[in-house]
């Protein structure tokens, strides 16, 4: 993407995941931007683990393809308090959609209402083109942004004043029970919201088992919507492997899993990316890491 960064900064701070290119730079921006995802002791194995029992017994809903990303993050044109009470009765009563979509809502308002976090512009790059076109500097660029983000936050805050002030309390309850659910936005979405689930740096510093059982989550939850065929779970949890987030640093299924989801889903820049990752590996890394790729490739492809 040209500018300097979407509209509200990573889809407002990792409010919501969108196409799949915008999910894979969440992985590694979220995690550092929020630090919502924390790093595991590297390790390494070729072999590829199998899935949990539990895993296999729950499968991710078939939305993983990317036009049914977006539309799940879709939600209807009414007022906030109306929706918000809609979504809680049918949320209370099971609907596993009515859980991701009241998760969405609370996250909105949830991070609106976070004055300690603005979104700051102003070392962010713009493309020449983009200035060319607008026929501003790129300070004027960058300040017109800042006030739109600014204006966006305001609105979000008064269609906000309709929800209970406890409501928001309920927000990390409900990505974990629509991603326990099945869901698969939930699952893909879950390990940008360390500090959602788990609590501010102080707690995960003084909650060690905490941080432990929400890696061991989002692990779970990406590697089965991986196993379930999704280029999206494949790249994802590629980048979890490269970067040590949710699971020790693994460079050979690094590189099989986003090589995997470039098989299966054209990605921009997704070769050169491999490209790059190979060039710090050994030639038997290499070699196991694209025969994973294609055993990954095949069984998705399935």
């Amino acid at each position: 993407m040209s500018p300097s960064a979407p509209k509200y900064g990573i889809r407002y701070k990792c409010m919501r995941l969108s196409t799949f290119t915008l999910i894979a730079g969440m992985a590694t921006a979220c995690s550092l931007q929020n630090n919502d995802a924390k790093p595991v002791n590297s390790g390494s194995s070729t072999e590829e683990p199998a899935a949990s029992a539990e895993t296999q017994g729950i499968k991710p809903k078939p939305i993983a393809v990317q036009a049914d990303l977006e539309s799940a993050q879709r939600l209807p044109d009414v007022p906030v308090a109306v929706l918000y009470a809609s979504l809680s009765n049918r949320a209370d009563a099971g609907d596993l959609e009515a859980k991701r979509q009241l998760f969405l809502v609370l996250n909105e308002c949830r991070i609106a209402m976070q004055p300690d976090r603005p979104i700051d512009y102003s070392s962010s790059q713009v493309s020449p083109d983009l200035l060319k076109a607008s026929g501003k500097t790129r300070e004027q660029f960058l300040a017109d942004q800042q006030l739109k983000s600014l204006t966006s936050t305001e609105e979000k805050l008064k269609r906000c004043e309709g929800i209970p002030r406890d409501a928001l309390k309920e927000t990390a309850r409900w990505l974990k029970e629509a991603a326990e659910g099945g869901d698969t936005y939930a699952r893909l979405a879950y390990y940008n919201y360390l500090d959602l689930v788990v609590g501010d740096q102080r707690t995960q510093e003084a909650s060690p088992e905490k941080v432990e059982e929400f890696n061991t989550d989002s692990f779970r939850y990406l590697k089965s919507v991986a196993d379930a065929g999704s280029a999206d779970g494949l790249f994802s949890l590629g980048t979890a492997y490269q970067r040590g987030i949710i699971t020790p640093k693994d460079p050979v299924r690094a590189y099989a899993y986003k090589k995997a989801a470039g098989e299966l889903t054209p990605i921009g820049g997704n070769a050169q990316a491999l490209d790059l990752m190979a060039r710090s590996m050994t030639p038997s890394e290499l070699e196991q890491a694209n025969e994973l790729a294609i055993s990954l490739a095949q069984r998705s492809g399935k």
